[in-house]
């Protein structure tokens, strides 16, 4: 066989079979093709409906109690040791013990404040009772050294001066007149001595002693009148600004001390009252405190369960968070909740609904629960209550009640569960497939296409309820009729 001969008896082998393949591909495409067989219809009949609406939600226990700490004075909270997540509890067992050493001490510090305040303050007592019986006294005393002053000023000017004045006056007239003895006693002796017989030696020793009397009596009047110019230009002058200045000071003092004195005692009652309200202060913080060491002890309000944190809706968030600040010398948040303690034996569910389920849901649907945790187990319940405004967007709050069997003691608060409810049943529903109907219009109009096999037909229908795929139909149709699956238009 030559190589021309075998190429093409290859060529023959490779596009006979695409050849037929093309034949069989055209042969299924016609088979398809919808103009090549009838309309696929759809042969009306009753069949029960029923709609459910189904909710997410979760265990929630009834009575709980939420465990945090509100200190008035106190801030520094650590964790000295904490009972654990999950743990069972009874009434007043040590749920957390905080570290008092801190307070401790702040309050010993501050009983000391209150005992230095109240000797402060008994000492002011004591000080202000003095105050109140020495200021009139000394009031007295300085009213009573100040009119002094002022008789004496007087007294002075009408009496002592003048009198001292005179007595000075009456010293030069009487050295002036002592003098004028003593001359007119040697102007005598002159005369007579140059009459007498007497020994010129005798006579001059008289006459010398009588000189020397005149010259005494010029030395005090001389005197005399020095002193009576020292006194009128000088000693009384500056006695009168003395006791002027001591009147004046005397009443400056009174002034002073009229408004001063009772002044001191306003300002000591003043103080007083300040250290009052300052050892009130203190007494009431010391209180605070006092109070605040209580809590530092936080005990279980009654039997249960203890959760970390604080329940949302029936979940715990923050558990495993908080179970990092509760351990040994971590920091409390003054007010934060550290734990709930929880009573399993009563709960409720806390369901959340999407607001277009909101229309099929009313207070009091019976309704079922299925716990996750035992998926076969299917609890009566009722729906108790359905919030009027969104817990989140589009989300609203359903509260339910529900009958726990001895199979659902497994179930504690923040399991979770679907709550299932009936919200529709029609035993003898008309059913078609979505595709079959064209919705126009308002109040749920719409129409069919009915189809006997030669004519096709508008027939307008009611809509009902949507199953899935399928459309309930109220009003247009009959068990018996026959229509289109999938509507033209």
């Amino acid at each position: 066989m030559t190589i021309e001969s075998s190429l093409v008896k290859r060529t023959v082998l490779i596009f006979v079979p695409l050849l037929l393949l093309g034949t069989f591909v055209a042969a299924d495409e016609k088979k398809a093709d919808p103009e090549s067989k009838a309309p696929a219809t759809v042969t009306i009949k009753t069949e029960p409906l029923k709609v459910e609406v189904e909710l997410q939600g979760f265990f929630e226990a009834v009575d709980t109690t939420e465990m945090s700490i509100r200190p008035e004075a106190w801030s520094g909270l650590s964790i000295a040791e904490a009972v654990g997540h999950g743990d069972e509890v009874a009434a007043d067992d040590v749920l957390v013990q905080l570290d008092t050493r801190k307070i401790d001490i702040a309050i010993e510090d501050l009983e000391l404040q209150v005992i230095t305040a109240e000797l402060a303050l008994a000492q002011t007592e004591a000080s202000l009772e003095t105050l109140r019986k020495s200021v009139p006294q000394d009031l007295e005393s300085i009213r009573r050294a100040a009119e002094e002053a002022e008789e004496n000023m007087q007294r002075y000017l009408e009496l002592d001066r003048p009198e001292t004045i005179k007595d000075i006056e009456q010293q030069v007239k009487g050295a002036r007149h002592g003098l004028l003895y003593q001359q007119e006693e040697l102007d005598q002796l002159e005369k007579m001595y140059k009459a007498d017989d007497l020994t010129e030696e005798t006579e001059e020793i008289i006459l010398t002693r009588a000189r020397h009397g005149v010259e005494a009596a010029k030395h005090r009047l001389e005197k005399a009148m020095s002193a009576q110019d020292h006194a009128l230009n000088v000693l009384l002058p500056r006695q009168t600004v003395n006791l002027r200045e001591s009147e004046q000071a005397a009443m400056l003092t009174l002034e002073r001390a009229e408004t001063t004195l009772p002044a001191s005692i306003k300002e000591k009652e003043i103080s007083l009252k300040k250290q009052n309200i300052s050892l009130g202060k203190l007494e009431k913080k010391l209180q605070r405190m006092r109070d605040d060491r209580k809590l530092m002890t936080i005990l279980s309000p009654h039997a249960g369960t203890v959760y970390y944190g604080q329940a949302v809706r029936g979940q715990w968030p923050d558990a495993t968070a908080k179970a990092k600040t509760l351990v040994k010398g971590a920091n409390v948040q003054p007010g934060s909740v550290l734990m709930t303690v929880v009573r399993n034996e009563d709960l409720f569910v806390r369901a959340t609904a999407e607001e277009k389920q909101l229309a099929d849901l009313h207070q009091g649907d019976p309704l079922v629960v299925t716990p996750t945790a035992i998926p076969g187990e299917e609890l009566e319940g009722s729906l108790k209550s359905l919030s009027t405004i969104p817990v989140s967007p589009g989300k609203f709050d359903c509260e339910v009640d529900v009958e726990l069997d001895e199979q659902a003691n497994r179930i504690v608060a923040g399991m979770g569960c679907k709550v299932t409810i009936e919200v529709y049943r029609n035993p003898n529903a008309i059913l078609v497939p979505q595709a079959a109907v064209v919705e126009e219009g308002e109040d749920d109009e719409a129409y069919v296409t009915v189809f006997d096999g030669d004519e096709k037909k508008k027939q307008r229908v009611r809509v009902g309820r949507r199953e899935g795929e399928k459309l309930e139909i109220l009003r247009g149709l009959n068990p018996g009729d026959k229509i289109l699956a999938k509507n033209p238009e």
